[in-house]
């Protein structure tokens, strides 16, 4: 990445954009020239005074580009900061080709009660007729206000509730703030709220894919195993926001069934998923390493999992910019 950097003010961030985009053309003008990208606004707020979770935010960002080129915005709050802001660029070179492909950025510190303020600085910066997708990276909006005056800027919010402590007042955050209504762009296409995800929903795809495998492979299906009895093992003490989703989820495919939360020993999450109602029990757990070992009566296997890094979680994410119909249904 390069970079240059820049006091914070709307106008002159735009300018020292234009300004990059010159040098990088002057740069490249003899050897095939710069093809400049972008398809969304990616604003992404980093955890407080945290310097290790701005770098990731901003290493994650720079991957992520080479899938979905943005204008990314990476901000950095600080306590009692001042604001201070750099622009960068994330260039490079398709295999085979000779045009250098490039995304912009802008990285901004700022004070991190002064979110109002914010909001109103990154609304000039957003790039015009394209959506907008805000990544909440930390548990800070679950445990205080202080980003609510960013949400009206997003076509898309995207959380990570890993790490709460509540899972379920964090769901139910989730649940009003979808139906809160969205910025005026929403409101010209739908009048049902904001687009809203959960990274923590996200990881959930290869455990839901394994069970949607095995219901195909029992006898009558989800039809069989519709009145039967379904027990989620999972540990960590209490069940945490993956858990619960996959509950909603498994009851919303299977109403007649009584699904039970069992807790066990072991690290936090799910570990395994019964179904006794397919004919003998079948079943889904965590195996070594990133696999599911699953048993049916006729045979056993193992599933891969999908990986679970930030960057391949927001890549499947920022692949879906409208609405998910299966998660909207798990939120309620």
């Amino acid at each position: 990445m390069k970079s240059v950097t820049t006091t914070v003010d709307p106008g002159k961030i735009l300018r020292d954009l234009r300004d990059m985009w010159a040098q990088l053309a002057k740069d490249q003008g003899g050897a095939g020239g710069v093809l400049r990208a972008c398809s969304m606004t990616l604003i992404v707020v980093s955890e407080p005074d945290d310097a290790a979770d701005a770098e990731s935010a901003r290493k994650t960002v720079g991957v992520l580009m080479h899938s979905h080129p943005s204008r990314a915005i990476v901000l950095t709050p600080r306590e009692g900061g001042e604001f201070s802001s750099q622009v960068f660029a994330e260039c490079w070179m398709p295999i085979g080709g000779e045009q250098q492909i490039c995304s912009e950025g802008i990285e901004i510190a700022a004070d991190a009660e002064q979110t109002d303020e914010v909001a109103r600085l990154l609304l000039p910066l957003i790039a015009p007729d394209l959506p907008v997708v805000l990544w909440c990276r930390g548990p800070r909006a679950f445990l205080d206000r202080s980003l609510d005056p960013l949400f009206p800027l997003a076509n898309k919010i995207i959380f990570n509730t890993r790490a709460v402590r509540h899972a379920s007042s964090a769901i139910e955050f989730l649940r009003r703030l979808r139906k809160d209504g969205g910025n005026d762009r929403d409101r010209e296409r739908s009048n049902d709220g904001r687009q809203v995800a959960d990274l923590a929903w996200t990881r959930l795809t290869g455990w839901r894919e394994a069970v949607a495998h095995l219901m195909d492979a029992c006898s009558g299906g989800w039809l069989a195993a519709a009145t039967g009895e379904v027990r989620i093992e999972y540990g960590g003490g209490r069940p945490g926001t993956r858990v619960l989703y996959f509950a909603r989820w498994i009851e919303g495919a299977l109403p007649g069934a009584n699904v039970t939360l069992i807790p066990i020993d072991g690290g936090p999450g799910m570990h395994s998923v019964v179904f006794a109602g397919c004919g003998a029990e079948t079943s889904v757990r965590l195996g070594e390493g990133s696999s599911l070992e699953v048993r049916t009566a006729e045979r056993s296997y193992s599933a891969i999992l999908p990986p679970d890094s930030e960057q391949c979680l927001m890549h499947e994410e920022l692949s879906i910019l409208g609405r998910d119909p299966v998660f909207d249904r798990v939120l309620g």
